[in-house]
């Protein structure tokens, strides 16, 4: 456990490193995900890195607070898993909404990481697509609690069938994120009330001001393939972050593949991950 903001007790996860020395990796997941998303990911990377992953505010094992998800308490967060594993300067990898608090790291406090990795996230400004009422109508968490565990694993294998091969291992990745009541029903980890605190300070985020503001070396992987509209708005979304960023060190790289790229390309993903680490520290 490390104390994060307002003394939010926060599960953390040190993985094996080949040395104890070796640059560190801070991975950061998405809105009503946990650590677990990193799991296949995670092998390639300790072969170079010392590698953390924790579960943040609200999720998986970690507290749950009915308040601080706005970004100044998340990130304050992350530099607490980052200095109490004696991290110093890691690179911060982040998946959707983790992404987002990488790009406010990488904006708002340079000197505390050495770069930042976006994996689908941190490139869209939601309101620019929606206004708040809709955002929060159209995004909000489906209504799980009281599903059959039973029913919830065929739901989990339909929505992931064409994409991913729902291995045991993929299974438990996702499993992760539902705590089981004694009656053998469901019920999400994150409370549907931070769930939206959280969408809030998503849709309260400028992006652009932010990628503006860029202090370190920072990648970006964007997902594309399985929607067209998603598609098109993603590459009006790089256009504006390449002109922004002209001159800095920003790369922005597409990943055929859906949203999870972590669970469907883990190899594929530490790959790029590892190649930018190397360029950034050493």
């Amino acid at each position: 456990m490390v104390i994060g903001d307002g003394g939010v007790r926060l599960s953390v996860r040190l993985h094996d490193a080949p040395s104890p020395d070796a640059p560190g990796l801070l991975l950061h997941h998405g809105l009503a995900s946990s650590r677990r998303i990193w799991d296949r990911v995670v092998p390639r990377l300790t072969r170079r890195f010392r590698v953390v992953t924790f579960d943040a505010r609200g999720h998986g094992m970690s507290a749950k607070p009915n308040r601080g998800y706005g970004f100044r308490h998340t990130t304050a967060d992350a530099l607490a898993v980052a200095r109490g594993t004696t991290l110093h300067r890691p690179i911060v990898v982040g998946h959707s909404w983790g992404a987002m608090v990488a790009l406010e790291l990488a904006a708002r406090h340079p000197r505390s990481i050495a770069g930042a990795v976006l994996v689908d996230g941190g490139l869209l400004r939601m309101r620019d697509e929606l206004d708040w009422p809709t955002a929060k109508e159209r995004l909000a968490p489906p209504h799980l609690a009281g599903m059959p565990l039973e029913e919830f694993r065929g739901v989990m294998r339909t929505f992931l069938a064409d994409a991913v091969d729902v291995t045991p291992d993929v299974e438990a990745q996702v499993l992760s994120l539902m705590r089981l009541r004694h009656d053998g029903t469901i019920a999400p980890r994150l409370a549907r009330s931070n769930h939206l605190r959280i969408l809030r300070a998503i849709w309260e985020q400028d992006p652009l001001d932010l990628w503006a503001r860029i202090g370190v070396p920072t990648l970006a992987i964007a997902a594309h393939g399985t929607d067209a509209d998603h598609d098109a708005r993603a590459r009006r979304a790089v256009a504006r972050v390449r002109e922004i960023t002209r001159g800095r060190a920003v790369t922005i790289s597409w990943m055929r593949g859906i949203h999870d790229l972590p669970v469907q390309h883990p190899e594929s993903l530490a790959r790029r991950i590892e190649r930018f680490a190397r360029t950034a520290v050493g």
